[in-house]
């Protein structure tokens, strides 16, 4: 038994043993969380995976959201939620358990066929979006000023080849709220340990960032992620291009999508220094250089 479950307060611990059985071990994710507590529990009644949260961290919205998404997505993409407990100032969510490793997304893995036919379901199965109370992908990127504010605020930060092309970028992530707006419900977060993979299944998890979008938009993320785990943005591409709806993606929306996402990652790196940064903006920029020459 961890001690994260011991010192969760004693009404939250009772009200989900209510729906569980007996708690009997609590095992934490092997990957990061945003969560105040996370875990597997092995219970009387079965695996369950929990996340919980004060209802005073800046982030519960996110596990509100979540809870409401999880109804209207495919089962046999993303686990059921089972129950949600409100109890004591904290929220916790209960889900189907859900047994797989994270998916290798290196050059030449297994897994990346089968991601690419995941995205094809998502979007099958996701189009029109769902009613739901979430901004849209372009609400979320509009207005905003990633690349102006890096060429006013921190110009001695960016490379010669960024410098040179800072008004194409100024431009494109002006025209990218249009560019990726659509009508697909895209996770927006797709990363290795969000993808839990069990043999021939994949299954998509933590869903708090969904948003209407291009039914693109998640392949696109998706190249990010394989140019980080070690592929060539060349190679990241041409695995893109396994996926049917990736075929019908503008150019010019791409690298907009590309150079907004980029935009934010690097002024993060230069206003919040932390290497997470710093690695995510070096992936964006490798990609654009690519895409722009």
């Amino acid at each position: 038994m961890t001690d994260t479950w011991k010192q969760l307060p004693r009404a939250v611990r009772i009200s989900i043993e209510a729906r569980t059985g007996t708690v009997t071990a609590a095992l934490p994710p092997t990957a990061g969380t945003v969560s105040d507590f996370a875990a597997t529990l092995e219970t009387t009644g079965g695996p369950v995976f929990c996340k919980a949260v004060r209802e005073d961290n800046p982030k519960a919205w996110m596990h509100r959201l979540e809870a409401v998404v999880n109804s209207v997505l495919p089962p046999d993409i993303a686990p059921r939620l089972l129950w949600k407990v409100e109890a004591d100032g904290w929220l916790a969510l209960g889900f189907e358990h859900v047994p797989g490793r994270h998916a290798d997304l290196s050059p030449g893995s297994a897994d990346l066929p089968l991601i690419a036919s995941t995205l094809e379901t998502l979007a099958g199965t996701l189009t029109p979006a769902p009613p739901l109370r979430a901004f849209s992908l372009a609400d979320r990127w509009s207005g905003q000023d990633f690349w102006h504010n890096l060429g006013s605020r921190h110009r001695d930060r960016l490379d010669p080849w960024t410098v040179a092309r800072l008004n194409t970028l100024v431009l494109a992530e002006h025209e990218a709220p249009d560019l990726i707006d659509g009508k697909t419900l895209v996770h927006t977060d797709l990363t290795s340990p969000n993808l839990l993979v069990n043999g021939e299944a994949v299954r998509v998890v933590d869903w708090a960032f969904p948003a209407p979008g291009a039914a693109w938009a998640d392949t696109a993320y998706m190249i990010v992620r394989l140019i980080e785990a070690g592929h060539t943005p060349e190679q990241a591409e041409r695995w893109a291009d396994s996926v049917s709806l990736w075929q019908t993606a503008p150019a010019r929306s791409v690298t907009a999508f590309g150079s907004i996402l980029t935009g934010l990652w690097t002024l993060r790196a230069a206003e919040t220094p932390r290497r997470h940064w710093d690695a995510l903006s070096a992936v964006g920029l490798a990609w654009l250089r690519h895409r722009l020459g």
